[in-house]
């Protein structure tokens, strides 16, 4: 397969975030010298066999650091400080220090010692025949660090040239795996300015060499493991990307989002458009961060937007405590910082700002940014500590292998990650590029979630193949109860007209000839895409109504309870449904192989398409085989359709190795050229199939024949789906998500875990050690997953995460909770135990889904 990449130096888009100024020709030769290393990766990667370049793989023989100040450094007989201590050196300033095969784990950067040399001598540590280790950095900084190292490598980039007796410029020692890259890769006629440092030749071919039963399948579960357990820088995030993971806010106004609060600039602000009193700024901090200084950033020429108290809270997230409560000074004119918080002790994990009032009462507000000044853990790679048992065992795949060897397998993905991300700009310029132009990244796309700039070109590329927001809200009117009818006997109405699924599809068609149809392309601001007025309910919708229409359309499409018929012919149960011997996915649907409705199935695709641009969810429970079809990747028989059906998997497995006794007594004359679809049909695979009985001598290509006709049973379904998607998202996104992120993009979280479901609840004058509140928790966590999904539902009228859930008190004893769809609010009453809660909350998010008010029913 051939790579398509964009000649470096060729300016892209001039909107796109990978724009630079013209770049000379030595950065061209780099850049190209990477993209051959790449491409020689690839095709490693597409043999199987072959090793990775050494370039990528290589590892110094010795690397030389300085002593900054006089201490004396403890040497190991092993990487950790709990091993036998060999010797302890004084060292003075100025000295030197030589390492090899550097590592790191809990404790902090390890190097095997070499040497240590002071005012030009070798000094003696201990006998040369032990393996010797130096702890050359700690996990954490500190100011009164016992000693500091600091690397004469780096040192040597920024002294002044130096030259020979004869005037020539001294060599430039290369010791970076990626400069290496460059180096070996440019192509450029070699000359005497640099060389690259001696490599540890037998660390390289470690770092090169992978057990013989490891796969492209194993650096997939690997990647899932690493992207789960190490922190990625979010770029969005600015000057505080170091000490901040994610930023959330309780409400924004257009553009006036929270990346504003990060780009430094003081002419941009973060808006709010909520309530007043209930704005919110929730940072997730990065491990290891200890809050020296926050500020935010505002400007008293706000007027009524300036905020008169805030109240900062922090902690775990679901037990936020009071950390200050800070009155503004209002005298201070102008743009200026606000400190908020200052000289912590310890972590805290989850710091929310409160902006509790207002000047002159003022509604909504307005912050121009955030500032923080801290101490921090130092990032010093990927820990070997990171892959023992315990942390291994949601990831059997990995399990059997060698600590070190998964461990020195992770170094050799994560660079190579860092590799695509530095030359991506070439691979996928903009968002309009061609089909096929991603070819190069198709054969590791499963390794894509550990990139740090991947997610920036997908916002990119959503960004400007969005469209305006539509200048009126179209209005829906949908008779729930006569859907409720449909869905208990589909049979009696073969064209589904009452199901909300033909009232949506009807009532979003243009009425006029001369208006334009819904392009779902519109910005993620705009959240709600339509109104609902749902007949018999009494009902206001401000985005509860909207939100439970798609719940609804979900339902229809794919029901959740495993008794509920289907009520329409777009999707069916996958033969596993009914398989108590299938270890996977027996509650996945796959398109109806019979359904012929193309257009509609677009339209399906159309609102997966808005989903993954915006904040809703269409919760379709389908399996991996069809995520990867609507995404493009590559799909196989014995991978993917097992999750479709796992008996005919297993049938046609025992076929092809069965002699012609076994098969004989097996099956007899009974197996005939037909096989059946998911949707129960049977069809022949050949002419005159149903009449022809398969003999040993046929099986293998019976088999083919099978896989053939099932593989593909649905393909048109999909094709159709991807269709719509295509209209509504651009092919370069699709192609630069797994098929994971595609299915959590659009269905939101499939599980609803009890530590995500803390960080997206929200208690409003209410504190952690209240009773209800406990007992809520309490009830939350004797909830099925099911369950749970119905708590979400009920609460904010979707059926998955990510959505905020605000918590309010109720006045009354034992009685039902009561919630707000359209404000995502749950009005929690009082209970005498906790027992008495799980079973009013239960019975309330299973029988109290439609949105009645005072309205009179008849009025309607």
């Amino acid at each position: 397969m051939s790579t398509t990449v964009k000649t470096p130096g060729t300016p892209v888009k001039s909107s796109s975030p990978w724009s630079a100024a013209t770049v000379d020709g030595s950065q061209t030769r780099r850049s190209l010298g990477r993209i051959r290393c790449f491409k020689q990766c690839v095709e490693s990667m597409k043999s199987g066999t072959e090793p990775f370049p050494a370039a990528l793989c290589y590892v110094p023989a010795e690397v030389e650091y300085r002593i900054i100040r006089a201490a004396r450094i403890a040497v190991y007989a092993a990487p950790s400080i709990q091993s036998r201590k060999l010797a302890e050196i004084a060292v003075m300033k100025d000295g030197r220090l030589s390492v090899a095969r550097e590592m790191c784990n809990a404790d902090g950067q390890w190097g095997q010692l070499i040497k240590v040399t002071l005012k030009g001598k070798d000094i003696p540590v201990v006998a040369d025949a032990e393996v010797k280790w130096v702890l050359i950095f700690g996990a954490c900084k500190s100011g009164t660090d016992a000693i500091e190292l600091i690397d004469q490598q780096k040192e040597e980039e920024v002294e002044p040239k130096t030259f020979d007796f004869l005037g020539r410029n001294s060599k430039k020692t290369i010791s970076r795996w990626d400069k290496v890259v460059e180096y070996e890769f440019s192509l450029k006629l070699r000359d005497d300015s640099c060389k690259v440092a001696p490599p540890d030749d037998e660390m390289v071919s470690l770092l090169q060499t992978l057990p013989s039963n490891w796969t492209l399948g194993h650096d997939e579960v690997l990647v899932q493991f690493l992207s789960q357990h190490i922190e990625k820088d979010n770029v969005n995030l600015g000057s505080i990307r170091d000490y901040v993971e994610s930023i959330d806010v309780s409400s924004l106004s257009d553009d006036s989002g929270p990346q504003n609060l990060t780009d430094d600039n003081p002419e941009t602000f973060w808006e709010t458009d909520g309530s007043q009193g209930q704005h919110w700024i929730r940072l997730k901090m990065k491990k290891g961060t200890i809050i020296k200084k926050l500020f935010l950033a505002i400007d008293t020429n706000d007027d009524n937007y300036v905020p008169s108290r805030v109240l900062v809270m922090g902690g775990e997230a679901d037990n936020l405590k009071k950390l200050s409560d800070i009155t503004v000074d209002h005298s201070i004119y102008g743009p200026h910082d606000l400190l908020v918080l200052s000289d912590q002790s310890d972590h805290i994990p989850v710091i929310e700002l409160r902006i509790k009032e207002c000047r002159d009462d003022g509604i909504d507000t307005r912050i121009h940014g955030i500032k923080i000044k801290s101490s921090k853990e130092r990032d010093l790679g990927i820990s070997h500590d990171l892959f023992v048992k315990r942390n291994l065992i949601r990831f059997p795949l990995l399990d059997g292998f060698e600590q070190d060897v998964i461990y020195r397998r992770a170094i050799v993905l994560q660079r190579l990650v860092q590799l695509v991300d530095s030359i991506l700009p070439y691979l996928v310029p903009r968002w309009d590029y061609s089909i096929g132009s991603y070819a190069s990244l198709e054969i590791f796309r499963q390794l894509l979630p550990l990139s740090r700039k991947r997610m920036l070109l997908v916002d990119q590329f959503l960004r400007e193949s969005e469209t305006s927001s539509p200048s009126s809200m179209p209005k829906l009117y949908i008779n729930r109860r006569a859907a409720m009818e449909h869905r208990l006997i589909p049979s009696a109405d073969v064209h589904y007209k009452n199901s909300v699924f033909n009232q949506m599809f009807d009532g979003l068609k243009p009425r006029d000839p001369s208006q334009k149809p819904l392009d779902f392309r519109w910005p993620p601001r705009y959240e709600q895409w339509w109104e609902c007025k749902f007949l018999c309910e009494g009902i206001i919708d401000q985005g509860g109504g909207f939100r439970d229409s798609l719940s609804d359309l979900a339902e229809e499409l794919c029901p959740s309870s495993a008794s509920d018929p289907v009520p329409l012919p777009f999707f069916v149960r996958t033969p596993n449904h009914g398989n108590t011997d299938a270890t996977d996915c027996r509650d996945t649907f796959v398109p109806n192989p019979h359904c012929n409705e193309f257009l509609r199935y677009e339209w399906i695709g159309k609102i997966m398409g808005a989903c993954l641009r915006g904040k809703e969810s269409l919760v379709l429970t389908l399996p991996p085989l069809c995520w990867k079809m609507l995404s493009g990747q590559e799909v196989t028989w014995t991978k993917d359709f097992v999750a479709v059906d796992e008996t005919e998997v297993r049938l046609l497995e025992s076929m092809a190795t069965m002699d012609e006794e076994a098969f004989v007594a097996f099956f007899g004359d009974e197996r005939t050229w037909t096989c059946r679809l998911s949707n129960g049909a049977v069809v022949p695979l050949k002419p005159d199939g149903a009449d022809t009985v398969v003999v040993h001598s046929d099986r293998a290509e019976y088999c083919r024949l099978v896989q053939e006709t099932r593989m593909n049973e649905c393909k048109e379904q999909i094709l159709a789906i991807h269709r719509g998607l295509l209209q509504v998202v651009p092919q370069s996104v699709l192609e630069l998500l797994t098929w994971q992120e595609l299915e959590k993009r659009i269905c939101g979280e499939p599980e609803i875990s009890m530590e995500s479901l803390r960080n997206y609840v929200c208690l409003d004058e209410l504190e952690q050690e209240d009773t209800k509140v406990k007992y809520l928790w309490e009830a939350l966590e004797n909830f099925s997953n099911e369950d749970r999904s119905r708590f979400v539902r009920f609460v904010t009228g979707r059926r998955r995460l990510p959505a905020q859930i605000h918590v309010f008190s109720g006045d009354q004893m034992d009685v039902l909770p009561s919630s707000s769809t359209c404000a995502s609010s749950l009005f929690l009453p009082s209970y005498s135990s906790a027992k008495k809660a799980e079973e009013k909350i239960r019975y309330a998010i299973y029988n109290c889904i439609a949105i009645d008010t005072d309205t009179n029913a008849w009025e309607e």
